[in-house]
């Protein structure tokens, strides 16, 4: 279960969402008063996310300022090679993107959605995943949509998937079939953002599965997953193990914010 300020924060939302109806709207990041064009978040506090910026790693998506040296073409790598975050990665783990860099408002916004309550902001937040450009061969490839699931006890405390919120608009803007439930969560794991990145990696092995009588629609298809935020990718790569073991040929990952690699810091 989550800590006493993330049930707090759920236990909350419902009243703020009541009293929406009946007080004029604001940001739910800032407070500021929203035009009838802004369902949730203000237009500053969307200039204020810090989208990914090139150069980036072709495969994975990240700047490669905060992962390693990469040749470049147009500010896109032309090989990862040199790339730490994604080179031990599963091969048939094809790319993954991101709009967004998981700090400042971009943080907040994931934070309002998953904890907060706000599922509204879902459309959004999908929305912006949707906008993402992707490798031109992904684009034809792709044949559905699945969500990253949650355990039943954590969808029982949240109320609802913020991974399949998003994915549910992404899949109907790109006009990708979406699969719900193709993918369980088999037991409830640890917090991921509360783990180093080797506690990760354990605490999510074995995690997933695709249940019985849903092989049939994921054989030979290149898949799409999708989540809210990629940090050392010990899940999607759980995720991608279970969904090529049950007959998928590749899974790409979109999510609406990437987190960004901690250096060390080097002292003389």
């Amino acid at each position: 279960m989550g800590d006493g300020r993330d049930e707090r924060r759920v236990v909350r939302a419902p009243l703020r969402r009541w009293l929406n109806r009946f007080l004029p709207p604001v940001c739910v990041l800032c407070g500021d008063p929203l035009a009838a064009v802004e369902p949730r978040v203000c237009g500053l506090c969307w200039a204020r996310a810090q989208a990914q910026r090139p150069p980036r790693c072709d495969r994975c998506g990240i700047a490669l300022y905060d992962s390693g040296i990469a040749f470049y073409d147009n500010g896109i790598a032309v090989s990862s090679s040199s790339c730490i975050e994604c080179r031990d990665w599963l091969p048939y783990l094809r790319f993954a993107r991101a709009p967004f860099v998981m700090s400042g408002t971009a943080a907040a916004m994931v934070r309002a959605l998953k904890y907060g309550g706000w599922s509204d902001l879902a459309e959004e937040m999908g929305a912006r995943i949707a906008g993402v450009r992707l490798p031109s061969e992904a684009s034809v490839e792709i044949g559905a949509v699945v969500p990253v699931p949650l355990s039943p006890a954590r969808l029982r405390e949240r109320g609802f998937n913020q991974a399949d919120l998003l994915a549910r608009v992404v899949a109907a803007r790109r006009g990708w079939r979406l699969l719900p439930g193709a993918l369980r969560r088999e037991r409830h794991t640890r917090r991921q953002a509360r783990l180093a990145p080797r506690e990760r990696r354990g605490n999510v092995a074995g995690a997933f599965r695709v249940p019985a009588g849903r092989q049939a629609e994921l054989e030979g298809e290149h898949l799409l997953l999708v989540d809210d935020v990629l940090t050392t990718a010990a899940t999607a790569q759980d995720c991608v193990r279970a969904l090529c073991q049950a007959g998928a040929r590749a899974v790409s990952v979109l999510t609406f914010a990437r987190a960004r690699r901690q250096i060390p810091k080097w002292h003389s």
